[in-house]
């Protein structure tokens, strides 16, 4: 057993490592990453049932583990994920954490790849296409069934203006939680900003409204940095603009300057273009796995056109065939564009798979590693907390939001231009039935990759018969 105390997270206090305990690591890990099938809190229960408590192998104590699980449910990234390399950090320091972590996601990456493989290498063949047909909708489905169970949560942890009966469960409803997140459904549906932006500002209406008293009495101090924040804020937005009231002087100084000479190269490079958004993707997936939609969405299929909407979805659902984190759709979304990028070759493309897997759970690594008791700290802050109850909320609606625009790949025959009349707009009434009754199987247990696989055999028959 490791030699820690109940404050070990927040003394930072980590394991000796040995050989014996890295193998040790490694062969857990490597067995939960093949059958840790059914999602983070399949992988939880695991993890505290074989590692804490006297029935088990005693990395740590109960209280260690429930402080760690507290904190990496708050930090941004696969939850799950984290509280493995926090628990290989806990038992055998640095070198643990880098092994759990890595066996942990050793299985989900290289049926990832796999399976990316086979995809993009069979793509056309029109029944590789019917499977798709079905599965497509029903991640559609399945999404909306995971922001059902988030919403429910999400509202648990604020006020209770009302309560409301949904079939046999009881809803707490926050009004504030309710206008944020149809607010960023709709701002992310239309808009399609940067998803940060939409996490801060709930994030600082909560403090507003929850908080009064403290902002009142707190003013002075707290108002140099709200107009710092919004300024920087509006100049994010404006930044087009901005460039463009400098006049053509000033840009053409800006854009012959050696550094931005040496920006331009860099980001010229799509490797290090990959690498560098899934870090800042790692970075800011705060609620869950499937916060990276709308940072997926947003980016790599609107703006960078790395991939369609259509196969980002597919990709969904490979990440949700594997037993590890959803976030490894990462691995192909770097699978797809090293695969443009070199002209199919499959050896490049699985080093893009790589290269983006690294940079989407690098970020968790540090967290744990490198910043873990200053993040024991931070938890206890009241108004962090206020401010992430209100977070929560956006993140659903941002993912909501995000996942209208890739429907309309999936449920609309053609896609029209934009403007169009409703008149010209085509469902494919098929597959829009099929995401209702996926969301309604999901929401009542059934397992995702089960509806997946019979999504995929509905499709193939509804792909050669309508």
């Amino acid at each position: 057993m490791a030699e820690t105390t109940s404050d070990a997270t927040t003394a930072g206090y980590a394991g000796e490592a040995t050989p014996s305990k890295l193998v040790e690591i490694a062969r857990y890990y490597l067995f939960i990453g093949i059958v840790g099938f059914g999602g983070p809190m399949v992988h939880i229960a695991m993890m505290e049932a074989d590692l804490v408590g006297e029935d088990s192998k005693e990395w740590t104590d109960q209280s260690v583990f429930m402080e760690g699980l507290a904190i990496c449910n708050m930090l941004p990234g696969p939850a799950s994920t984290q509280l493995g390399i926090f628990m290989g950090w806990i038992y055998a320091g640095t070198k643990g954490a880098l092994v759990a972590g890595f066996f942990f996601m050793l299985p989900t990456f290289v049926l990832v790849v796999f399976f990316s493989w086979l995809y993009f290498a069979y793509q056309q063949v029109p029944a590789v296409e019917a499977v798709f047909y079905g599965i497509n909708p029903v991640v559609i489905g399945l999404i909306v069934g995971a922001c059902y169970s988030m919403t429910r949560s999400a509202f648990d942890e604020g006020r209770t203006d009302a309560e409301l009966e949904v079939g046999s469960d009881t809803w707490n409803v926050d009004y504030l939680l309710v206008v944020l997140l149809v607010a960023t459904t709709l701002v992310q549906a239309v808009l399609g900003p940067n998803p940060v932006l939409l996490f801060v500002l709930s994030g600082l209406v909560g403090v507003l409204v929850y908080r009064s008293d403290w902002v009142r009495q707190n003013a002075r101090r707290v108002t140099p940095w709200a107009v710092v924040g919004g300024l920087a804020g509006v100049g994010f937005l404006v930044r087009d603009r901005f460039l463009e009231f400098l006049g053509p002087a000033v840009r053409s100084a800006v854009e012959t300057s050696p550094i931005w000479g040496l920006l331009l190269v860099l980001w010229a490079n799509p490797w290090v273009q990959l690498f560098a958004f899934m870090v800042y993707t790692g970075s800011f997936i705060y609620g869950g796995g499937l916060v990276l939609i709308p940072f997926i969405e947003t980016y790599v299929v609107s703006e960078f056109g790395w991939m369609t909407g259509r196969e980002f979805v597919d990709g969904i659902a490979i990440g949700q065939l594997s037993p590890g984190p959803v976030v490894m759709t990462t691995a192909f979304v770097g699978y797809k564009l090293m695969l443009d990028v070199s002209g199919g070759i499959v050896a490049i493309a699985v080093i893009g798979a790589l290269v983006a897997t690294i940079g989407a759970f690098g970020p968790s690594f540090a967290f744990i590693i490198g910043f873990f008791p200053y993040f024991a700290k931070i938890r206890e802050n009241e108004i962090v907390q206020t401010a992430l109850i209100a977070v929560n909320a956006a993140v659903i609606g941002a993912i909501l939001g995000a996942t209208v625009i890739l429907a309309e790949e999936s449920f609309l025959v053609d896609q029209p231009s934009i403007p169009v009349p409703v008149a010209d707009v085509v469902f494919d009434l098929f597959a829009v039935a099929l995401a209702i009754v996926t969301y309604w199987l999901f929401v009542r247990g059934v397992h995702a990759a089960s509806l997946i696989a019979g999504g995929g055999v509905i499709g193939v028959g509804a792909f050669f018969i309508l």
